[in-house]
């Protein structure tokens, strides 16, 4: 299947298999508390958490925001005081290029 998409004065034709990325989506239902992930490529570059891992992540994709990224995952923790702990210990291993706090402790 062939989708145009126009943009002001001209139309960019792209081949976008429809079904294919039916198929492999994944079922987002509500909010997903946890811990998420940033990656670049195949380099983890942030690592976030909040209540709500959708939004949070759709936050790093604002133009203003310092974070490039290609793709994304998370683990769902519902208890915040365990998603909080799990963030700093992952930061500390893992010492990713945009996570600034927690590199100390």
């Amino acid at each position: 299947m062939v989708v145009s998409i126009g943009y002001a004065f001209r139309a960019v034709r792209m081949n976008i298999d429809v079904q294919k990325m039916l198929n492999e989506s994944i079922r987002l239902e509500g909010n997903c508390s946890g811990v998420y992930f940033l990656y670049d490529g195949d380099e983890l570059v942030y690592i976030g958490k909040g209540w709500n891992c959708f939004l949070r992540v759709a936050e790093h994709t604002r133009k203003d925001s310092d974070k490039k990224f290609t793709s994304w995952s998370y683990v769902r923790i519902e208890n915040e005081s365990e998603y909080v702990a799990l963030e700093k210990q992952l930061i500390k291993r893992f010492s990713p290029k945009y996570n600034k706090t927690h590199k100390s402790v």
